[in-house]
């Protein structure tokens, strides 16, 4: 039997306050509950493993719902393919080091030929991947790991893959693609081009032109095969994500569809469009450490001002989940339970797992981190918590002197 353990000398981060001075109590994998240092049962403090927080917070563990970190730890190179279970492996610690204690790998599935079609993402890889990820839950690992599958919705090759995916719940969560250039995240045909690969820069403005022809009369699943899709995962309790919404039109279309979640809406209006219809708006937080959209859509920093930003992802950056929600709270933009909501209980309701984490309420896995400010306030992560084992500890020195 797991013995108690207590976390003491904390200012926990709950949903509506910060509580200072407080303790948390840990039972196996679960909280068991939390209170004022000077309510601490006495047999408690006594029998207890206890741990020390020395006044930093502690709050829940990031739930990142949209990363695609894995596929440059499977292959960083265009010819350079590594094991895949290495690197889910590694890429556990890395996230781990970043507060992350629940991931949802985000591998797209692209049809062979597409410009963005590198090995990890084609179908096979893929669908070996989601396996391997899937086996994990089962295995010894470090904190929470999950599949959530981007589909191309011009891959017509895949769709009877990607329909059985779901079908068999091996997903938890699948958003649905459009980069077509003249829409979506690819409105502005400029930025198109500047984000074709190697082998796009030197073509022709008439070749280019007949590429964005050709890409915006390919064909694409739709009406009823896209329906399929949309029952089949709405059977199956798997959440839907739409892609770089750029209209209010395709907002009331896919919260007609029962959209959950609008990935990067193009504009702000578009965002309170989604905030309005019961969306999830999810934003970047690379996006708010850069100042802007690195795609020149909307600013993440913008629409949380708006009241139109719901969830922080790391998109291809888990290094900038910290960074962002202490940013957020050292502009006075959000408390600080606001700001670690949109990296922990938002992501978790969106995603359907808020029954198992997200806060620190008794009954959820013991998924928090324990962090502390320096000298010029900047967050530094002491450790990780998932299931009730210290997964990262953190210990930083002193200067040394000369």
């Amino acid at each position: 039997m797991q013995k108690n353990k207590i976390v003491i000398n904390a200012c926990l981060v709950l949903p509506d306050k910060l509580l200072s001075n407080a303790y948390l109590h840990i039972e196996g994998e679960k909280i068991a509950g939390y209170g004022l240092m000077s309510n601490l049962p006495q047999e408690l403090r006594q029998n207890a493993e206890s741990y020390d927080a020395a006044g930093a917070y502690v709050m829940p563990g990031f739930i990142d719902i949209h990363s695609d970190m894995i596929e440059n730890l499977i292959q960083p190179r265009s010819t350079a393919f590594l094991d895949m279970d290495m690197a889910l492996g590694e890429a556990e610690k890395q996230l781990a080091q970043c507060g992350i204690t629940t991931i949802f790998h985000s591998v797209a599935m692209y049809r062979e030929g597409s410009w963005d079609a590198k090995a990890i993402r084609t179908a096979p890889h893929v669908e070996r991947l989601i396996g391997l990820v899937n086996a994990k839950r089962s295995r010894r690992r470090l904190i929470h790991n999950r599949f959530h599958l981007r589909y191309e919705l011009d891959n017509l090759e895949c769709y009877d893959l990607v329909r059985q995916l779901l079908a068999e719940k091996k997903v938890g969560l699948v958003s649905l693609m459009d980069h077509r250039p003249g829409q979506g995240q690819y409105r502005d045909l400029k930025i198109y081009r500047r984000h074709l690969p190697g082998e796009g820069k030197d073509l022709t403005d008439k070749e280019f032109a007949d590429l964005v022809k050709r890409e915006q009369n390919k064909p694409m699943v739709a009406g009823a095969k896209l329906q399929v899709l949309l029952d089949t995962a709405k059977q199956n309790n798997i959440p839907i994500a739409s892609h770089d919404d750029d209209t209010e039109e395709k907002i009331l279309t896919n919260a007609k569809a029962g959209v959950a979640i609008s990935e990067f809406p193009i504009s702000l209006e578009v965002a309170k469009k989604a905030k309005e219809c019961g969306l999830h708006p999810l934003l970047g937080a690379p996006n708010i450490l850069l100042g802007g959209s690195h795609s020149g859509n909307l600013s993440a920093e913008v629409a949380i001002k708006a009241g139109c930003g719901d969830i922080l992802c790391s998109d291809y950056y888990p290094q900038a989940l910290l960074r962002a929600v202490f940013y957020l709270y050292d502009k006075n933009i959000l408390t600080l339970p606001e700001a670690c909501a949109l990296v922990s209980s938002n992501p978790a309701a969106a995603a359907g797992i808020s029954g198992e984490t997200g806060t620190l309420a008794a009954g959820k896995f013991a998924d928090f981190l324990v962090v502390a400010r320096d000298a010029d306030n900047v967050p530094l992560l002491l450790s990780t918590w998932a299931n009730g084992c210290c997964v990262v500890k953190n210990t930083y020195r002193d200067e040394e002197e000369a």
